[in-house]
């Protein structure tokens, strides 16, 4: 019996997220968060020494809440602002960066594999866009409402609790923290998922219609799920199936996902 030989599948090499792109996407917001902490620490600072004198060891219980309130409350009017703002100028220069250097790395990809192509603006890229910035200004305007909550919460914890000024800092800086862990999650995760975003709808107009799933293998608990579909071709218009979110997926397409896949190149062999 002669043995079959199965023909080899052409595919395009993985395009995978520029690490540049979230690095200067992370630190516009990070730099906005600093600078947020650091006008939120003085004016409570200065609050609440007006209302109870300047001994940092005194009890927070004996200030003025009326003071408090009212300095909160203009931090996060202020600061709601700032960041509304700033909000579509951010998202904006972070899709057009990442758009650009997703086409240029296929382009790049393809003409690996011997085929020359040129993008130029579509309904489907536009609407690709345009998306990915509404998504992002979102995300960017609600880091000053998270962040104020925690701090409303640690600043009344701490009058409630006869605490002094200096533990009230402590408390302010552990919000901070997970604020800016926050952050650091929205750079990243929306780096990923502006790439494939893009990257799904260059292809199929270019008529890919099939990828093979590349698990990143570069995340310290990785979905089961995605290990299972490493390997595996998927339709691009529908994704993968995924168990556990009971629902298709793209690689990057979740929070924290660090897949890729390499493009099917159709009718040839």
């Amino acid at each position: 019996m002669p043995n079959v030989v199965k023909p080899k599948v052409n595919t395009v090499r993985a395009v995978h997220p520029n690490e540049g792109l979230r690095a200067a996407y992370h630190a516009d917001l990070e730099a906005l968060l600093a600078e947020a902490h650091t006008d939120l620490t003085l004016s409570l600072s200065a609050a609440v020494m007006a209302s109870m004198g300047r001994d940092r060891a005194l009890a927070l219980d004996v200030a003025k809440p009326a003071k408090i309130e009212a300095t909160l409350a203009a931090w996060g009017k202020k600061w709601k602002f700032r960041f509304d703002k700033l909000a579509i100028e951010i998202a904006r220069k972070f899709a057009a960066k990442n758009f650009k250097f997703t086409e240029d790395a296929m382009r790049n990809a393809l003409a690996q594999a011997g085929f020359t192509v040129r993008f130029k603006p579509s309904k489907a890229s536009i609407a690709a866009y345009k998306g990915t910035v509404a998504e992002n200004v979102a995300l960017i305007k609600s880091i000053p409402e998270q962040y104020l909550t925690g701090v409303q919460s640690a600043v009344w914890s701490s009058v409630n609790r006869g605490a002094d000024m200096a533990s009230l800092s402590k408390a302010l800086q552990r919000n901070y923290g997970a604020t800016q862990k926050r952050a650091a999650l929205i750079s990243r995760d929306q780096n990923a998922k502006a790439k494939a975003t893009i990257e799904n709808v260059r292809r199929q107009e270019l008529g890919i219609t099939q990828a093979i799933w590349q698990h990143s293998a570069g995340g310290k608990e990785p979905r089961p799920s995605h290990v299972a579909m490493n390997g595996k071709v998927f339709d691009l218009k529908r994704g993968m199936w995924d168990p556990d979110e009971q629902e298709w997926v793209l690689p990057g397409q979740l929070i924290n996902c660090r897949c890729t896949s390499r493009a099917i190149i159709p009718g040839i062999e």
